[in-house]
């Protein structure tokens, strides 16, 4: 029978479910480090917090006046200074809030400039969001800090639903001038499945190996990798409406553009974020993936060209498919 906490480590490493502390060098896996875990109250996190943005921008005004990077050469050479600094106050303070908050203040100011040297020629806003992809992606990967990896996740599944948008169909209206492309049933349906079809997918596939990734000691990247994906489904997929579906009293042609399909599919996106948040067992995320279905589930009430008696019957039809829903969950949490 196992007592201790140190008996079930030692089973779960046996099954491979756990790193070997042995095998991989790393003592930090089998024991927390003394004082690694700072109980401050919460308002001295925040007031920290706080303070490291307003020490970021003062830093970044310094920056600016020493530096002048106005041109792609000095932008990327400043912006990979920055993030370099907030890599190295990463790795050297994990645990306190003012150095976090720097540090995050740091790496998105060095994010602006290196896109800013990226595509400063740039005419049109898919390559700036397929940059802004990479770069994000690259973060996600190498910042050794829990919350820049769940933001870095956040904001690539921002930028790849903006590089499928504007690839299919095409600049907004305030970037070119031009309406943006009205789309049919089919180009709505598809173009939306084509952004976040593979943001689900590599959800699903993140928690069904979640005994191999955390085996090989990955959980430091994965966790919030997969707490980023879970916000972007539930948040992000605005993204991959077009702007004309934000104009909630504008009288023009909804139905021929079929704007409310968006935000009815992002609803059902949510829900799924709900399922996975549950699968991870984090009350938060679930929270806010509901937070997210309420707003699309308004949005697209609004976005609905018929009468009220019919809005009022899907409204109907959807409150009764989360009842169901919540059921489904319970009975679950329960078996």
């Amino acid at each position: 029978m196992i007592t201790t906490a140190q008996a079930l480590l030692q089973e779960l490493q046996s099954r491979g479910m756990v790193a070997d502390a042995a095998r991989t060098g790393d003592s930090s896996s089998t024991a927390p480090q003394a004082g690694a875990v700072h109980d401050r109250p919460w308002y001295i996190g925040l007031l920290l917090g706080v303070s490291g943005w307003l020490a970021g921008l003062f830093l970044l005004g310094f920056v600016a006046m020493l530096f002048q990077p106005s041109r792609p050469a000095e932008a990327a050479v400043a912006g990979a200074m920055l993030l370099a600094a907030a890599w190295g106050l990463f790795k050297a303070d994990r645990d306190g809030a003012f150095v976090a908050q720097f540090a995050l203040a740091l790496s998105i100011a060095g994010q602006c400039l290196l896109l800013f040297a990226m595509n400063q020629h740039a005419r049109e806003l898919g390559p700036i969001a397929a940059s802004a992809l990479g770069l994000q992606i690259v973060l996600a990967l190498v910042m050794p800090n829990l919350l820049h990896r769940t933001l870095s996740t956040f904001f690539a599944t921002i930028a790849w639903a903006l590089t499928v948008r504007f690839s299919l169909f095409g600049e907004p209206e305030f970037w070119r001038g031009e309406r943006e492309v009205a789309a049919s049933f089919g180009q709505s349906l598809g173009g939306w499945l084509l952004a976040w079809l593979p943001v689900g997918a590599g959800l699903v596939l993140l928690l069904r190996n979640e005994p191999g990734w955390m085996a090989r000691g990955w959980q430091p990247v994965v966790r919030p990798v997969l707490t980023g994906l879970v916000i972007g489904l539930g948040f992000a997929t605005v993204a991959s409406q077009p702007f004309e579906s934000f104009r909630w009293f504008d009288a023009g042609p909804v139905q021929q553009n079929w704007l409310a399909l968006w935000p009815m599919l992002s609803a059902l996106a949510a829900l799924g974020g709900i399922a996975a948040a549950f699968a991870l067992r984090s009350r938060a995320l679930m929270g806010a993936s509901a937070v997210a279905v309420l707003l699309h589930v308004s949005h697209c009430y609004y976005e609905l060209g018929t009468s009220l008696l019919l809005k009022s019957l899907l409204m109907l039809a959807m409150g009764g498919a989360f009842v169901l829903a919540a059921r489904w969950f319970a009975r679950g949490e329960h078996a």
